[in-house]
């Protein structure tokens, strides 16, 4: 604990002015981990924050929180961004969609991939493509 603490003395005066910005403890536990190689627990992190002196903020010239927090949240932003994995029925989801559009129940789209192209998928791993693709989900 005692390293731990030693660790976050060195970034005191970052992590206070971060703090002061309106950084989260889980930012300030990211950005130490992201940017000074340095991990340790968001636990850890709010207990330090609540033993540090405060006064320190002022000794820190030429470190710009502002500019710092912004690329935190820009890349806490890039992290939540949903994304589409590969499924095995995009190579052939054409032709599922052409299906559905004709009116074809999730289990004919489902017994047509098997039979046309051989791909064995449950109706519900059918249904969740769907959904995803038509509709926006993720």
């Amino acid at each position: 604990m005692r390293q731990r603490r030693s660790e976050l003395d060195r970034h005191a005066t970052e992590l206070l002015a971060l703090r002061r910005a309106g950084a989260t403890v889980a930012q300030l536990t990211r950005w130490l981990r992201l940017e000074r190689d340095t991990v340790v627990a968001t636990t850890t992190v709010g207990r330090w924050l609540g033993r540090v002196d405060a006064h320190r903020i002022d000794q820190c010239d030429d470190f710009n929180a502002v500019v710092a927090l912004v690329r935190l949240r820009a890349r806490d932003r890039e992290l939540r961004f949903p994304r589409l994995a590969v499924s095995c029925i995009d190579p052939v989801g054409y032709h599922v969609l052409r299906l559905r559009a004709e009116g074809a129940s999730i289990g004919e789209c489902q017994r047509a991939l098997r039979d046309d192209h051989g791909l064995r998928v449950h109706r519900s791993t059918v249904s969740r493509w769907l959904r995803k693709r038509l509709h926006g989900e993720a």
